[in-house]
């Protein structure tokens, strides 16, 4: 998912998505939205509600109608019984499988990470992996201002690392080097690299987690292991001696992706029909969001370009 911005779902009513409460705040300023729907990248728990009904609250003083799209099963149940509107639509929707793909290249590294330098992604317990890469952002950096991944965990100084931003198409080839991709956070949104690697036909092995990344797993391909190194190294060697087929992960990424998008397409196309009377196929809708090599980046604005683009 791209941030900075938001994406028009629809033109009339006017239906935009964002993630993360400061683009929603900043959505929330414009006047011509009908509705906006929320999908952050964290999960939602009790501890939350404060922060979501003071949204609502601005969103209503503002006349407009807020949504809360969920990661995570429980979180949707949670809103629900709230009477929160919304619904199951995985931010994973959006990734763009036109971008993340499969290039075979030789397995130059026996997991790949791509983690934060932040301590809820739990590097140390990839301390036991021999040949690892991680691709990484941060704040901890060295004197020539380089990540300074060492610096933040010492437990991992023998994995290679990005030196600075990169630009995607490496991430990509990155991904498709490695012959599992590494999920290690307990509770996390719903990990957008996650899907982005098994896009690109990379198995995984994940800690057991909360969150909503889960519900792309799929025991021939992800592996949960426990949280301590010694264990995860053992999952990481035992997966890519499996020699899974990298076209399986990815047909089968994309469909369990295609159900959060066919979710979010018919609720885009329910609103609209309140809205208008008029009947839209939610296929239709996901033929306009989907149906391009661009994906779903096709449709989104940075909020910089909002005003020119007559969203505001």
């Amino acid at each position: 998912m791209l941030f900075s911005g938001v994406y028009v779902l629809w033109e009339d009513p006017l239906i935009l998505s964002c993630q993360g409460s400061a683009e929603l705040l900043s959505a929330l300023q414009f006047r011509r939205p009908k509705h906006i729907l929320f999908s952050p990248t964290w999960l939602w728990t009790p501890r939350n509600l404060p922060e979501l009904y003071r949204f609502r609250w601005q969103a209503a003083r503002s006349g407009k109608s807020l949504h809360f799209m969920c990661n995570a099963v429980e979180s949707n149940r949670m809103l629900r019984r709230l009477w929160f509107p919304g619904d199951l639509a995985n931010i994973n929707l959006y990734v763009n499988e036109h971008v993340f793909t499969i290039r075979p290249q030789p397995k130059a590294y026996d997991a790949v990470y791509a983690a934060q330098m932040a301590p809820y992604k739990r590097l140390h317990l990839a301390a036991d992996i021999p040949r690892l890469f991680v691709q990484t952002y941060g704040e901890y950096k060295t004197a020539d201002g380089k990540y300074d991944l060492a610096r933040f965990e010492p437990a991992v100084r023998h994995a290679q690392h990005n030196a600075g931003w990169v630009h995607t198409n490496e991430v990509v080839d990155t991904y498709n080097q490695a012959a599992v991709g590494l999920s290690l956070s307990a509770c996390e949104g719903a990990m957008l690299a996650s899907v982005e690697y098994m896009l690109c036909g990379v198995p995984q092995v994940s800690t057991p987690c909360k969150g909503g990344r889960e519900q792309f797993f799929d025991s021939r391909y992800v592996t949960v292991a426990a949280a301590e190194p010694a264990a995860i190294a053992a999952a990481v060697a035992d997966m890519a001696a499996r020699n899974v087929d990298p076209w399986l992960v990815r047909t089968e990424t994309l469909k369990k992706q295609l159900v959060h998008r066919m979710r979010l397409c018919a609720y885009v196309a329910g609103l609209v029909q309140r809205d208008t009377g008029a009947h839209v196929d939610p296929a239709a809708v996901a033929e306009r969001l989907f149906g391009s090599t661009e994906g779903m980046s096709k449709w989104f604005v940075h909020f910089k370009h909002c005003a020119e683009r007559g969203i505001t």
